[in-house]
């Protein structure tokens, strides 16, 4: 007969090397996750203040690894994309998505271990909103590198990847994804795969109509206008894209004389998780633990700066639009893990006070060694509960674009970024924009905090 590890230990042998776990994790682990808070910080601060290379430098210094290693993926390919090393930022959204394939299969085994320690000993594998978003930004890094093939082959792959994360929850309609199929459409479209762009949009429409009441807002108007287009006969202008030039109206953005600048601007900094802990004296001590610990996350949500941009060149211009909250979609996803978040931490504490009592009781007549032991037990109950606050820290709080149909050619273009009062944060310069007949330019920015530099 196989020996079981509780016989060949013993339930004594057994708390012990529990509750030894948990004192260990106390001083090895919770000092990494407080320099990981710190860390992170300081590459927050860096990469708001446009010091690429000084983010990309702390960020390393941070040596994520192991549970962390997926945190370390998605920050350095967000800096590598801000910086426009469009290839090296891909590799890293790559290794993220092979990481997170991988994460999946092996979850389950991994959640035992978070019921017993606490949820950041789990391999962090990113939300379902940060797993739809890698491929936005892989996308967006192929069209800016003007590769539109790969960047349809991300599409292709976006469709299976939304249909399992929508299958694990079917209710979670804001898992649609509705920004990536809006970006795919393009996507589509640019590699003259005008149905699959105008089934795209569609599903993008569908997508934004049903996370609305989240998000606050509803289906863009430039993509309303996209879908419109491609299930008419002929291209017509909207009245919201009817544009003067002249005295003439704006044509089309798929006219054969006309191009596009399609303008996307990462916009604040996104959602963060903070710890709220609630811990209550064991009314009987000398049965359990002497402090009964429940920790969870609790969404807190970092100022956007930016309330729109105008994108112009010369007379001609166009107004952003939102098309895409990460922080309303990242509150509810929170939300709807909350209760099975606290069960598990509930699940934590009873195992911890059961432990704690098996301890105490088999070694209360030991004196001095069994005060020790009961100290031990204590300590290593209380700080060995912590909520899993890890998130993908460089995501934006939302997403912004404009659209504006130019002539072939090269272009000065000027883009100004306004606050919610209607000030003037920054006005930059992208020169020389190349722009051809019908095509469309991916361009884009980042503005994080009221206190970058205006460039």
């Amino acid at each position: 007969m196989a020996i079981t590890p509780s016989r060949a230990l013993g339930c004594d042998g057994l708390s012990r090397q529990f509750f030894g776990l948990l004192v260990l994790l106390a001083v090895f682990v919770l000092p990494g996750c407080a320099t990981y808070s710190v860390g992170i910080a300081k590459v927050e601060h860096e990469t708001s203040n446009r010091n690429l290379a000084g983010a990309l430098k702390s960020l390393d210094e941070l040596k994520l690894n192991g549970s962390d290693r997926m945190l370390y993926y998605l920050n350095k390919g967000t800096l590598l994309r801000l910086q426009g090393d469009y290839a090296a930022s891909n590799q890293q959204f790559e290794s993220a998505k092979s990481l997170m394939d991988y994460l999946s299969a092996i979850s389950v085994t991994e959640q035992t271990g978070s019921v017993v320690v606490n949820d950041t000993v789990k391999a962090y594998e990113g939300t379902g909103n940060e797993q739809l978003l890698i491929y936005a930004f892989k996308e967006l890094n192929y069209l800016q590198s003007g590769d539109v093939d790969d960047a349809a082959v991300e599409a292709r792959q976006f469709d299976i990847k939304q249909r399992l994360i929508a299958g694990k929850d079917p209710s979670a309609a804001y898992l649609s994804g509705a920004f990536v199929r809006y970006l795919n459409g393009m996507v589509y479209e640019e590699a003259g795969e005008r149905d699959a762009a105008r089934i795209d949009y569609s599903k993008a429409v569908d997508g934004y109509k049903a996370q609305s009441s989240i998000t606050g807002f509803g289906v863009p108007a430039d993509l309303k206008f996209d879908l419109d287009r491609l299930e008419s006969p002929r291209p017509r202008l909207s009245s919201t894209r009817a544009q003067k030039s002249a005295g003439a109206a704006k044509q089309s953005p798929d006219a054969p004389n006309s191009g596009e600048v399609v303008f996307i601007l990462h916009d604040g900094l996104g959602p963060t998780l903070a710890e709220s802990i609630v811990r209550i004296v064991n009314p009987d001590p000398q049965n359990g633990a002497a402090i009964l610990s429940v920790a969870v996350p609790r969404f807190v949500q970092r100022p956007v700066p930016v309330a729109r941009f105008e994108l112009s060149e010369g007379s001609e211009s166009a107004s952003s639009e939102l098309v895409d909250d990460v922080n309303a979609i990242a509150r509810k996803s929170l939300e709807d893990r909350l209760p099975a978040i606290t069960a598990r931490a509930v699940a934590r504490m009873l195992l911890k006070n059961a432990m704690a009592r098996k301890v105490k009781n088999q070694n209360g007549d030991n004196g001095s060694g069994a005060l020790l032991l009961s100290i031990v037990t204590d300590v290593g109950a209380i700080v060995s509960e912590r909520a899993d606050t890890r998130s993908w820290s460089l995501l934006p709080g939302n997403i912004l674009m404009a659209r504006l149909a130019l002539p072939p050619g090269k272009h000065d273009l000027k883009v100004t970024y306004y606050d919610d009062s209607g000030n003037v944060l920054a006005t930059r310069d992208y020169d020389a924009v190349s722009v051809v007949a019908g095509r469309k330019v991916f361009v884009s920015d980042y503005y994080l905090s009221k206190s970058t530099a205006a460039k």
